[in-house]
């Protein structure tokens, strides 16, 4: 954390704030530390989601500063009343069936006053305690960043930060009871356990529609009111309630002899198997809940409400069968394996090579093991304000909440916040994304809505129409702000809304003009007063190659002979991949001085790549198509916006040009199943061939993707 707590003085890690290294002075003002706000606070829009603040449920606010959050709830008809030893200092404490200590610990010098106040806030609350405190993250520097809303560090005022964990142990030690998180920084602490289960509950209940009516039926429709009221209820349970579960229970039994009874007319109208996906629906919410509350105690079964005891006894047959279906759940969530099983076979998401994106909305749609999954990273840091989007990574134990706040009203957005936690370690990092100059751009946003959400046809009809004019393929990651302005600039296209249209801008032909041979030697590429040949042709370069080779280490392997014509050094240089790359890496290699020393280098982590490689060979050579190199070299030259001060860079080159060349070409990345069949390979054959370098591949995650040629299909 920045501030660690020592007697009478308090001395800190980050340089970035004040460091008291004497006793605290005495002028600490905490009433500069209240600022006034425009909306409600983080915790009190926390309590007013999660429906814990209601206007049949009070909440007293525990320094509540200038008091904008009691008026803003008052006028909303909230019972409210507030105590601040600054603003309000003669209010009375009012015990409250919730109480709110937002941002108020961090502002405490003193370590037993701060655990007083806690204590004090505790004991006024009649149901549940909502304490928000600072805390600070990790950001993509590495180092800590705060995080949240709430106060300003000022001179003058006094700030205590926690990280997520150590504000959550300070609480449960303090209190000595389980902390639930709301939002990062913000936790709850119930008193009244029928409350906490209810909560727990509605965290992992899904919302499921009821099943239609089907066909016509006389006594339903004579009965259609107190029928309907049924279904809602059976939809809500996903079984048949008993009596006291059902407001309308007596009316139905009155009419129909029994809620079993009347539940069969309704099955008759409606179908049985839409029956059977709602009670499959509501059991796994069920599983879900009791596999989440391992993060905490998980309750005895004479601990849960009524109605868990029905679930479970209607579900599961017994409560030691359901904890073992959660636990079998919750042990499959930390398997790589399982996850990127499950991420693959979701039929809701947009699957990355590496991830699986989803709407927030569609989170309770997942299956089973997916939701513990994102549901293992809610537990540790509650729900992240403005995230609308969620990605589960497949291989890694990460999952990121993003803020996309122009998901709906442009083609592709870009997003402009990301929450990340790290299950396996439990570190959460906030990162800023806005204002980085070259984003990803988000695409096939439809893949990420559910089927029946109205904004999803507008958002397939724009990716259909990128499918068929060779925006998009299948296999590939999000694509940058730069490839796809590149791409569509190169096949005149435009947005204008959720439309591809033709571009109104023409665009002049570009001339590509391709390099020659070296015409000193007829083979070779010149770069500066260089000249590259492989070394099936290294004999044009004359008598002083021999005695440069002769300082070779034995058995030194190489592939391209460079000569510096300006100061007469040989550099042999090992490419392995030269005859399968379309743009070959340069490896380890040696230079030969003029004088006879010579030195042993290893490659580049960030190798350098070799263009235009049917310049270094002569027509007559057979390791590759030099057709088919030569139309490379046009598709690249023929680009717009390449910067070519970085093309030898192979990781500027695989980033942002070959994206748009396999637009370009009609070029495609497929998984090894897919390459399998077309081939007709085993799994061992095209490992060989890999190895070999027969077959042009990249990694992501734990997954390989080959390069198709999509006219052919051929790899």
């Amino acid at each position: 954390m920045i501030y660690q707590s020592c007697p009478n003085k308090l001395t800190r890690t980050d340089f970035s704030i004040r460091v008291f290294a004497n006793p605290m002075p005495s002028s600490i003002r905490r009433d500069k530390a209240a600022i006034r706000r425009h909306e409600h606070s983080l915790p009190v829009k926390c309590l007013l989601r999660d429906q814990l603040v209601t206007e049949n449920r009070a909440m007293f606010d525990y320094g509540c500063g200038h008091g904008d959050d009691l008026a803003g709830l008052q006028a909303d008809g909230i019972e409210c009343h507030g105590f601040d030893p600054a603003f309000r200092p003669n209010a009375p404490k009012l015990a409250s069936p919730v109480v709110n200590l937002g941002f108020v610990l961090n502002v405490i010098e003193d370590v037993n006053e701060r655990l007083e106040t806690l204590k004090e806030a505790w004991l006024l609350s009649e149901q549940v305690l909502c304490v928000a405190a600072r805390i600070i993250v990790s950001d993509q520097s590495g180092g800590d960043v705060e995080y949240g809303d709430g106060v300003l560090t000022r001179i003058g005022t006094f700030q205590k930060f926690f990280t997520q964990a150590e504000l959550r142990q300070y609480l449960e030690e303090t209190l000595g009871q389980e902390c639930f998180p709301a939002a990062p920084g913000v936790y709850y602490i119930f008193r009244d356990e029928e409350l906490k289960s209810a909560y727990l509950a509605s965290k992992y209940r899904r919302r499921i529609a009821a099943p239609r009516k089907r066909i016509a039926e006389v006594r339903y429709e004579e009965h259609r009111e107190i029928l309907d009221s049924l279904i809602e209820a059976i939809t809500e349970l996903g079984r048949l309630p008993e009596s006291d579960e059902f407001a309308d229970a007596d009316p139905v039994i009155a009419v129909f002899g029994s809620l079993k009874r009347a539940f069969a007319l309704i099955r008759r109208v409606t179908s049985e198997d839409d029956w059977e996906i709602v009670r499959k629906q509501r059991s796994e919410d069920l599983l879900v809940y009791l596999a989440l509350a391992n993060f905490g105690k998980r309750p005895k079964f004479s601990d849960l409400s009524r109605k868990f005891q029905r679930d479970v006894k209607a579900f599961y047959n017994s409560y030691k069968n359901a904890c073992e279906q959660a636990d079998q759940l919750m042990f499959l969530a930390g398997d790589p394996d399982e996850i990127d099983a499950a991420c693959k076979r979701s039929t809701i998401g947009r699957l990355c090579p590496s991830s699986l994106w989803i709407h927030e909305s569609v989170r309770d749609q997942l299956e089973p093991l997916l939701r513990i999954y994102e549901g293992c990273a809610r537990a540790y840091i509650g729900s992240v304000e403005d995230a609308n989007l969620i990605k589960l990574h497949r291989f890694s134990g990460k999952v990121s909440y993003l803020a996309c706040p122009d998901f709906e009203s442009e083609p592709h957005p870009i997003t402009t916040e990301t929450t990340k936690v790290w299950l396996r370690t439990l570190r959460v990092g906030f990162y800023e994304t806005e204002s980085r100059t070259n984003p990803p751009l988000l695409d096939r946003k439809d893949q990420m809505l559910d089927v029946e959400d109205e904004r999803r046809a507008k958002f397939e009809r724009l990716t259909k129409q990128e499918f068929k004019h060779g925006l998009l393929h299948e296999g590939e990651d999000f694509l940058t702000r730069a490839v796809w302005e590149g791409n569509l600039q190169m096949l005149g296209f435009e947005h204008r809304g959720h439309r591809l249209l033709k571009s109104s801008h023409k665009r002049s032909k570009l001339e590509v003009s391709l390099p020659k041979r070296c015409p000193k030697h007829g083979v070779g590429k010149r770069i500066g007063g260089a000249v590259y040949v492989h070394r099936e042709y290294e004999e044009v370069l004359g008598k002083a190659l021999a005695a440069a080779k002769a300082k070779l280490p034995r058995g030194f392997d190489y592939t391209v002979v460079k000569h510096n014509e300006m100061n007469g050094n040989f550099s042999f240089i090992h490419c392995p991949d030269f005859d399968t790359a379309e743009e070959p890496s340069a490896g380890d290699y040696a230079v030969v001085k003029s004088d006879g020393t010579i030195k042993l280098r290893a490659a580049l982590l960030d190798p350098y790549i070799y263009h235009h490689k049917w310049l270094f060979v002569a027509e007559d050579y057979n390791g590759f198509s030099i057709a088919e190199s030569r139309k490379r070299s046009v598709a690249w030259m023929s680009l717009d916006g390449v910067d070519k001060s970085r093309i030898g860079s192979a990781s500027y080159w695989q980033k942002e040009v070959v994206p748009r060349l396999s637009h370009s070409l009609g070029e495609e990345w497929v998984r090894s199943d897919e390459v399998r069949k077309r081939l007709k390979l085993t799994s061992c054959e095209l490992a060989h061939m890999r190895d070999a370098g027969k077959l042009p591949f990249k990694k992501q995650g734990n997954t390989y993707f080959y390069q198709v040629n999509n006219s052919n299909g051929s790899a």
